[in-house]
């Protein structure tokens, strides 16, 4: 052979052994990434202030923050609560369905936990912050069959679901944590001490949960009407007149916010137990009137639903179908939409209203005219464009963008 040739050929295996080089060290399994392993978080100098803008303790907020994105809080470190739930979709995400820490698809939509609290607030201390605990805790319906009513309780079932992020158990998270350069520090800083319990990190993370919300004073109460009338002048004030038609026809015509509030930060405001599930009666909520209202219905998207929703939990056929109802709140980021993610946009979401309800046994009353037969609102298209139109302005920039909320596991 040749000199050259053996140079050629020489040349072709150095090449050849890069690029399988290359390839190996490109080529992990699911979320298998080596670097996950160091990653520490990037926090600010100076902590912010989560304290005056939601009420809730700095340090508290920021350890949550932290936990929230950390991927060491899955079984192989592959997935963490921010995977499912990511900011720029208002913590909701644009997958139809979500993958596990196991890489296998989840079976529901992931809804937006915009606007979750679960503790109470008697005043906010904008210096200190309040501080979430077991004494204070409220019961709010939480996942879309609304099976869990603690807030504390709710931020941790993912971390040891087996199908999520199938973390043994929550002993061998803690000695994951410890082990960390970062968490002692964190949890002293929040706590006075490096002690790592169970129940801090779930304190923790419903401390950052509860301030995944849009500022308080862009959100006035529904019981200081002065406020709320001057913040809708200033919110009409920013409408263009084909919007305003869109609100119009959401408030009046259809009344679409019979079930859907769009000042509400969420639609699942305080859970008040009314002696459990009686007859397919769904949870309901008591207002400050005195009002009876529930925020959970069969909408009636399937005749036979395969998803039984609030009936797998509660083993009554007349809560078959019936599935929470989430906020409008960033609404046109959320998509797709319904517990299983099947309306890829807001006007194939208004379709469904329009033509598109299923006479289902347990549909809401609201869809029936009094001869029983199910309402058809035929919205015309224009009148759909508008109602989009509408929905489109309740998006929050700030919220979807601000650093207070986003990951600081991400390079800079």
């Amino acid at each position: 052979m040749k000199k050259s040739s053996v140079v050629f050929f020489s040349l072709i295996l150095v090449a050849s052994a890069i690029i399988l080089y290359s390839c190996k060290k490109e080529s992990y399994s699911f979320g298998q990434n080596p670097e996950d392993d160091y990653n520490e978080p990037v926090l600010p100098s100076e902590k912010y202030n989560y304290a005056k803008k939601h009420g809730v303790n700095s340090d508290l907020a920021t350890l949550g923050r932290v936990l929230f994105y950390d991927k060491k809080l899955s079984g192989n470190k592959t997935v963490s609560c921010g995977s499912c739930h990511k900011q720029q979709f208002a913590f909701a995400d644009n997958a139809r369905f979500n993958r596990g820490a196991d890489g296998n698809e989840l079976t529901r939509n992931s809804p937006s936990i915009q606007g979750l609290k679960g503790f109470k607030v008697d005043g906010i201390d904008t210096i200190n912050g309040v501080f979430p605990n077991l004494a204070n805790q409220e019961e709010v319906l939480l996942f879309w069959d609304g099976r869990q009513h603690s807030m504390a309780d709710m931020v941790l079932n993912p971390v040891v679901n087996h199908k999520e992020m199938n973390m043994p158990d929550f002993g061998t998270l803690i000695q994951v944590l410890k082990s960390t350069t970062y968490y002692p520090e964190l949890f002293k800083k929040a706590y006075g001490s490096e002690e790592i319990t169970q129940e801090k990190i779930a304190f923790a993370l419903q401390g950052f949960l509860a301030c995944l919300n849009t500022d308080k004073k862009n959100t006035p109460t529904s019981n200081d009407a002065f406020a709320v009338a001057q913040a809708q002048l200033l919110a009409d004030a920013k409408l263009t007149e084909f919007e305003k038609a869109g609100k119009r026809l959401f408030h009046e015509k259809y009344n679409c916010a019979k079930c859907h509030d769009p000042l509400a930060p969420v639609a699942t405001t305080v859970f008040v137990p009314s002696g459990g599930y009686q007859g397919g009666s769904t949870p309901v909520v008591t207002t400050p009137t005195g009002e009876k209202i529930t925020f959970m219905f069969d909408i009636g998207l399937d005749m036979l639903p395969k998803d039984l929703g609030l009936g797998a939990i509660t083993n009554i056929g007349g809560d078959k179908g019936v599935f929470k109802v989430p906020t409008l709140q960033n609404i046109s980021v959320t998509a797709p939409y319904m517990h299983d993610g099947r309306f890829p946009t807001l006007e194939s979401v208004v379709e469904h209203y329009s033509h598109g309800i299923n006479n289902t046994k347990t549909l809401a009353p609201f869809f029936r005219n009094l001869n029983g037969s199910v309402k058809q609102l035929n919205i015309s298209v224009i009148e759909r464009d508008a109602i989009v139109a509408f929905l489109k302005t309740l998006k929050n920039d700030d919220f979807l963008t601000s650093p207070l909320y986003s990951d600081p596991f991400k390079k800079l």
